[in-house]
């Protein structure tokens, strides 16, 4: 509910590589990152190339919330992550 974009946003793919899927959901100006690791192995993907930044606001494994987006995203095996803009910065678009 605080991310209506996941909820009914516009989905925007981004390009795939291997057993990387990486979309973004986009609504009224507010963008939320999508990625999974689909794969049985641990992945890195240069943050930069794919234009990711912001904080990690839920992972499947539930132990990275808050973490900051920087280089490199770091996946583990089966493990998918929404990215959104840092908790502040969400907190000041709120009102």
């Amino acid at each position: 509910r605080q991310m209506p974009a996941l909820q009914s946003g516009d989905y925007v793919p981004v390009a795939a590589d291997g057993d990387l899927l990486p979309y973004r959901r986009w609504r009224d100006g507010a963008t939320a990152t999508i990625v999974l690791n689909l794969g049985a192995e641990p992945v890195s993907l240069e943050s930069s190339a794919k234009g990711l930044a912001g904080e990690i606001l839920l992972s499947t494994l539930m132990d990275r919330n808050g973490e900051k987006i920087a280089g490199t995203l770091d996946l583990r095996a089966n493990e998918g992550v929404i990215i959104g803009a840092p908790a502040d910065q969400l907190a000041d678009n709120v009102g």
